[in-house]
């Protein structure tokens, strides 16, 4: 086993805690995450004041407001390490606080910090949390089950539980800045029977099946710590509870953490750490899906997936799924979710990811009423990368573990692309 198999099967370990006829042949996939670009056209995009909302506490509007669209940010995150600064997604016309994570201790301009273009900047003496070159990358890993060498030397500072969340802040501001938002699809008309259900007060049974991500690894509500923000898979359903609270809605969250397509769709994933989990159950999409029954199936695999051509066994997994669940059941209609990326400064950094949404996509062209959120799409609309001329934030900013789990900003750009994907651009006008 090489070197980067072995702490893949380590770290996985360590995060454990109509029928198929109505697919044919592919129509036009399309672009890997079909939608429109939004944003960076200056005079182009006009900002909704969203000016006003709750913010010193989890409010699931305020977590739900599309980040592409207000005058107002709230509470992003930013994690201090190796260098006093770190930039925001956008640049701030005025910051109306700077809180810790938990949002009980709130910082002060001018004593703990100063606002430079779109970076917050530490001050000496600053109580906000910081971490040095030696603590970020230290000579041992924090957690030793889960070590990754940094190629400068030391490790990469990776650990689950609350550790990273509590060193991060949260700042809110305002801003009249746009960027080039790759905008998620807008799917709403290939759910009917959902959308009938849901308007009609009829009962309605929607499972989400997939990693650890979908189980809610890591939001301040899995970590059990303040402000208690629900995981995406939780605000999606607290979107659907506020909005038609007439229906008869009934949720199962049956993801696992650590699995991938292979143990989702009941195969051997060829990699113990993954085989291992949950091994007694049998067949677990059998267990976890079919024995549910859904009307609206959520299914969001691709970290844990290694190895081998996303076109080939990762579509034919989301694709043996798809089949399953149809042949019980015609009527059923499926979102797929794309995912996000590991650390690209990592080793875990270790596939296509755009490759993995494109062949999610053909599956949306192949099969009748099966929708796809690009959540990868928003995730990179995100972050500083090539693609952005380095306008954007870190990965550091939006990770709880450093490696591939989400923290409470990133949990909320999930969120809202599947609601915008299923609901529509203004789903936030309806809650």
């Amino acid at each position: 086993m090489n070197k980067l198999k072995k702490f893949l099967c380590l770290l996985l370990g360590a995060l454990f805690v109509f029928a198929f006829a109505a697919c044919g042949e592919p129509a036009d996939p399309g672009t890997p995450g079909g939608g429109d670009d939004h944003g960076g056209g200056g005079d182009e995009t006009e900002l909704e004041d969203n000016s006003g909302m709750p913010d010193d506490s989890y409010n699931l509007k305020t977590y739900l407001y599309p980040l592409w669209e207000g005058t107002t940010v709230y509470n992003e995150t930013l994690w201090f390490t190796v260098n006093n600064y770190a930039p925001l997604l956008y640049e701030p016309d005025q910051v109306l606080s700077v809180r810790s994570y938990d949002l009980k201790t709130t910082y002060t301009e001018g004593v703990d910090y100063v606002v430079d273009g779109n970076s917050i900047v530490l001050l000496s003496g600053s109580s906000i949390p910081f971490m040095t070159e030696s603590q970020y990358f230290p000579s041992s890993p924090p957690t030793p089950s889960i070590s990754l060498p940094h190629d400068g030397g030391g490790y990469w500072y990776i650990t689950e539980g609350n550790d990273i969340s509590l060193r991060q802040v949260v700042v809110t501001y305002t801003h009249k800045g746009t960027r080039d938002w790759t905008m998620p699809r807008i799917e709403t008309d290939k759910f009917p029977q959902t959308m009938q259900k849901l308007e009609n007060g009829e009962s309605i049974k929607i499972v989400f099946y997939g990693d650890s991500i979908t189980v809610g690894a890591n939001s301040s509500e899995f970590l059990g710590i303040a402000p208690h923000a629900e995981s995406y898979a939780n605000m999606v359903k607290s979107y659907i509870e506020a909005r038609y609270p007439q229906a008869d809605v009934q949720f199962a969250n049956t993801a696992v953490g650590g699995t991938d397509s292979n143990w989702g769709n009941g195969e051997p994933a060829e990699v113990p750490a993954i085989d291992q989990i949950e091994a007694d159950e049998g067949d677990h999409f059998q267990l976890r899906v079919l024995d549910e029954n859904p009307d609206l199936l959520f299914i969001a695999y691709g970290m844990n997936d290694q190895d081998y051509s996303p076109d080939t066994r990762f579509k034919n997994n989301i694709a043996s799924m798809i089949e399953k669940v149809r042949k019980q059941n015609p009527n059923v209609e499926i979102m797929l979710v794309s995912g996000m990326i590991a650390n690209p400064e990592t080793a875990f950094y270790n596939k296509d990811y755009l490759a993995y949404q494109e062949a999610l996509s053909e599956l949306c062209e192949e099969c009748e009423n099966v929708g796809l959120a690009t959540t990868l799409n928003t995730v990179l609309s995100v972050y500083d990368l090539d693609e952005n001329d380095g306008n954007g934030k870190r990965f550091q900013d939006c990770t709880a573990n450093n490696a591939n789990h989400p923290n409470d900003f990133l949990m909320r750009v999930y969120a809202q692309t599947i609601v915008y994907s299923l609901f529509g651009e203004d789903y936030i006008d309806h809650i």
